[in-house]
């Protein structure tokens, strides 16, 4: 039986390996393909969100290994996020406070 905490912590888990990889090109200021650098994931998780945020246009390779971050793509990738799970955490709150004013 799987635990109830496992997705939980493959969800932190990849939220952290997107913010490390984003972190590592802000350092370095690797924001146009001019300023292009190279990435090397560190784990599989991180290998994993890079894969992903290459499809969805976050990360653009420039040639030879070297990638560059699109802020705008990221933002729009962010927006997109809020859109879904915004709605479902307040019905989740709306739920879960309807299920205790029942249970009181």
């Amino acid at each position: 039986m799987i635990s109830s905490s496992v997705p939980v912590t493959i969800g932190a888990l990849a939220v952290r390996a997107r913010r490390n990889i984003r972190a590592h090109f802000f350092a370095q200021h690797a924001v146009t393909a001019d300023e292009a650098v190279p990435f090397v994931p560190q784990r599989r998780i991180e290998q994993t969100q890079f894969e992903r945020m290459l499809r969805a246009g976050i990360v653009h390779e420039a040639g030879a290994g070297r990638y560059w971050f699109d802020i705008p793509a990221w933002q729009k990738d962010q927006n997109r996020r809020r859109a879904i799970l915004v709605p479902l955490v307040i019905a989740l709150c709306v739920l879960a406070a309807g299920l205790i004013t029942l249970l009181y």
